[in-house]
């Protein structure tokens, strides 16, 4: 028996185990002051390991013996992630390099491709953290094919990570070993779905998500509050793509092992009344991700009553069905591929919740909005005003939004401006409780779609009055010219937003404003034409008015010529309307002389 085989026997084994112990185990109750001295221990006892190794390797004649050099190969992994676990990864990429590279000769070695492509793995999450995108990509594309490789050309079980250190008999079993070794290419496929999203293929991401769940599935190798946030996440690439079955289908996956999470945290009577703290921060823990799940499903029925709205608007398409395409992603990979299901899930009453087709009816339209509503109620009762500011505002506009596509599916025009003041009242509701020296942007948002509502239910307004063939009853005209009066004073709330200390409107505007400061002009100059009046003087005050607003518009985009293309529609008509007012206002004032 070689030497150093002795001295692992006697010693170096068991060393081992004791870092390892170290490392997984006691650092979990290290303290917060000092919340790396597990590992650095353990970092201490793999060197002392490593170097007595070294020197029976220096000592050796006969050439480089293979299982040293393997056995070499692991510390240098598990120094290399003691590293990265501490943050210091200059010093883990090193040791990771040193595993990867020595084991090149004998990678495909039953005891070293687990070795290998671990460090491969890490190797490419460390370039990720650095935003070295491509980079990561050849690493974990170089572990992926190393798997397939090994598995079509060598086959058998390899050894894990941990046995080429460990004694005989603590050897694991072929069916762990296996196990093992796929939770490895697993990781392999998740960190592939990340980089592949970071670098903009979402497509590709799409699929290595869909594969690693998957993966995870079969072999009951997950965490149900992760692998649920995971797969509804997923959804939402689905709905981009306008695959609403597949992103029902995830969605309800999500929620059917999310399930198996709220039955393991079960309250049990026999607890142990020192766990409370612990339960509640559980069950705070459940709630959260319980309404990150509500808001997947509440986006799901957004997305599919604005498709419906847009196939509607289209000639010679309505009763199409919202199922996805197989259309081709990048580099030619088939879209529907991504389709699979989860085939040992029983899904039917989840998926049986919400339709997957195009909405042609208010009927159905009711149906969408009555579920998303409710997953939107079930979201706010963990994300309350109190805390979560932007959460349940963004809640809130979302409910906004759903009785906004509604509307579109509802005939009566009545019903429809109906919709549109439950929009405003909840907003409304809202931004009375916010205060803008610390919500500035939420109440920015708020006043700006108040403003829009009001203008559309003055157009619902005007419309029904039109239906009728006569002019606008006073009754009607008075109305109508009160909705305009209301989305003026939120437009003018949101511009006086914009102002500086001395309430003037800046003589640049940032980016992320620009375009709704334009609009906010170019909207409130059409409201003032829109007034209701039989007063000639104040019709001519109402055109004055729009020709000002109209003006501001021109003016800007002439003093920053570069911000056009940001408002170019409304730029166009802004510039007409400049030209057209005077003249209208020349012959009303002719009329008035008259």
């Amino acid at each position: 028996m070689a030497a150093y085989l002795d001295y692992l026997q006697s010693e170096g084994f068991s060393k081992y185990e004791e870092a390892r112990k170290l490392s997984e185990e006691e650092s979990k109750k290290d303290p917060d002051n000092n919340p790396y001295k597990s590992k650095y221990l353990a970092r201490e006892i793999l060197v002392d390991i490593k170097k007595k190794l070294e020197n029976y390797d220096s000592d050796s004649d006969d050439g480089k013996d293979k299982d040293l050099v393997i056995k070499l190969a692991a510390l240098q992994f598990h120094l290399g992630l003691n590293y990265l676990d501490t943050e210091e990864l200059s010093s883990g990429e090193e040791h990771m390099t040193k595993c990867y590279e020595s084991l090149q000769e004998c990678r495909m070695d039953k005891w070293c491709v687990s070795l290998n492509v671990s460090a491969l793995n890490q190797l490419g999450v460390l370039w990720c953290s650095r935003s070295e995108h491509k980079k990561a990509l050849e690493f974990l594309m170089e572990a992926k094919d190393l798997h397939e490789k090994y598995k079509h050309e060598v086959g058998g079980v390899p050894y894990s990570v941990h046995e080429t250190l460990q004694v005989v008999s603590e050897e694991a079993s072929p069916s762990q070993r296996e196990k093992d070794f796929e939770k490895i290419h697993t990781h392999t496929l998740y960190y592939l779905a990340q980089v592949y999203g970071q670098l903009n293929e979402p497509t590709k991401s799409a699929s290595y998500c869909h594969t690693t769940l998957k993966r995870q599935l079969e072999s009951s190798q997950y965490e149900p509050i992760d692998w649920s946030l995971n797969c509804a996440t997923l959804s939402q690439y689905y709905i981009t793509q306008d695959n609403f079955t597949q992103a029902r289908h995830c969605l309800a996956s999500a929620s059917r092992i999310f399930s198996e999470a709220n039955a393991e945290e079960a309250p049990n009577d026999d607890d142990d009344k020192s766990d409370n703290w612990t339960t509640a921060t559980t069950a705070e823990h459940l709630q959260h991700r319980k309404a990150d799940i509500a808001r997947c499903w509440a986006k799901y029925g957004l997305a599919l009553l604005q498709y419906s709205k847009d196939k509607k608007e289209e000639p010679g398409v309505q009763g199409a069905s919202a199922e996805g395409h197989n259309n081709e992603g990048e580099d030619g990979q088939d879209v529907g591929k991504l389709t699979e299901r989860f085939s040992s899930l029983e899904l039917t009453s989840l998926e049986n919740a919400i339709t997957d087709k195009v909405i042609t009816s208010f009927e159905q339209g009711r149906e969408v909005f009555l579920a998303a509503q409710r997953w939107l109620n079930e979201a706010k009762e963990y994300y309350v005003l109190d805390g979560h500011v932007s959460d349940h505002i963004e809640i809130t506009k979302d409910h906004s939004q759903l009785y906004k596509l509604l509307s579109y599916f509802e005939m009566d025009l009545t019903r429809r401006c109906q919709m549109h003041k439950r929009r405003v009242d909840m907003l409304q509701a809202e931004l009375t409780e916010l205060n803008p020296q610390h919500f500035l942007l939420v109440c920015r948002q708020l006043q700006y779609e108040i403003a829009e509502t009001y203008s559309e239910m003055m157009d619902l307004k005007m419309q029904i009055a039109d239906n009728t063939g006569a002019d606008p009853t006073p009754h009607a005209a008075k109305k109508i010219n009160q909705l305009i009066k209301q989305s003026l004073s939120y437009y003018q709330l949101f511009l006086d937003s914009l102002k500086d200390q001395n309430k003037k409107m800046p003589e640049k505007l940032e980016n992320d404003v620009l375009r709704p400061a334009m609009v906010a002009y170019f909207c409130m100059a059409r409201l003032h034409s829109k007034v209701i009046t039989l007063d000639l003087q104040m019709g001519l005050s109402c055109m004055s008015q729009s020709l000002e607003l109209y003006g501001k518009v021109v003016d800007y985009c002439t003093k920053h010529p570069e911000s056009i293309q940001r408002v170019e529609a409304e730029y166009e008509l802004c510039k007409e309307m400049v030209d057209l007012l005077p003249v209208r206002m020349d012959r009303l004032r002719s009329n008035m002389v008259q």
